[in-house]
């Protein structure tokens, strides 16, 4: 049974890995900025954080290595999707390539905040002695560029910012697992494709077209490789940008 924590447990595949990994850990400590009360229930701990914030980062990995002792393994799942884009620019459609402040917060949450989570992770709770792991979450789009046409006359688009922040995502992953690994550190990144949820018809029709598969991914897919790479039997898989994408990428 392992410590764990877990950055961005409020969206869809944060609920279900919150709702399975407090199953067979030890403790599990979530945050995510839509946390409205810092509370304990049992083994989960739940901690409000905006992950922008260099101080409130810093000072979360402090306070819970002060309460809780080093922890084993870090989850980054937060991330800035086009449902977050919409809210930035209060527009129910937006879907402007070169936005600055839609790229400048995109890169904020995606990648810098996940920079200083593995940044006061590995200050805060590095044990040296046994196996810790960093797991980041990217995108198939980190290292593919999108279908475009796919998301023509949809509401919803995937940015040029999100793009650009999953790339970099690999880069950090793999720095950190070179760096690290001397100290008993992996450090891998989960990159999904098209995770099912309420996408519309025409939309699910012209995606599922792209994968040999010939389905979205369900979220216990996705789990599944997460419990995997948590587990002592991943401990020599380092520095990896793991597609789980259906063949998307085969073609």
């Amino acid at each position: 049974m392992k410590k764990i924590i877990l950055i961005g447990s409020e969206g869809g595949l944060g609920k279900y890995y919150t709702k399975n990994l407090i199953k067979f850990n030890k403790i599990l400590v979530v945050a995510d900025i839509k946390i409205k009360k810092n509370l304990r229930k049992g083994k989960l701990v739940k901690r409000k954080l905006n992950i922008e914030n260099e101080e409130e980062v810093k000072s979360f990995f402090n306070e819970i290595s002060r309460l809780y002792g080093k922890f084993d393994v870090l989850i980054n799942n937060a991330g800035l999707t086009n449902d977050g884009i919409q809210k930035i620019k209060k527009k129910k459609y937006y879907k402007e390539d070169f936005d600055s402040e839609v790229w400048d917060k995109t890169i904020n949450v995606n990648l810098k905040g996940t920079f200083l989570a593995c940044k006061y992770f590995l200050r805060f709770h590095n044990q040296k002695k046994i196996n810790q792991k960093i797991i980041n979450t990217g995108s198939i789009y980190g290292s593919l560029s999108p279908h475009h046409e796919i998301y023509k006359n949809q509401k919803f688009f995937t940015s040029l910012a999100y793009s650009a922040s999953k790339s970099g995502l690999i880069g950090l992953t793999k720095w950190i697992a070179a760096k690290y690994s001397k100290n008993k550190f992996t450090c891998n990144m989960l990159s999904p494709s098209g995770v099912a949820s309420n996408q519309n018809k025409s939309f699910l029709k012209k995606y599922i077209q792209l994968l040999p598969i010939g389905r979205m991914a369900t979220k216990s897919e996705i789990y599944g490789l997460l419990k995997f790479l948590i587990s002592e039997e991943s401990n020599y898989i380092n520095g990896q940008d793991i597609l789980i994408d259906g063949g998307f990428s085969t073609w």
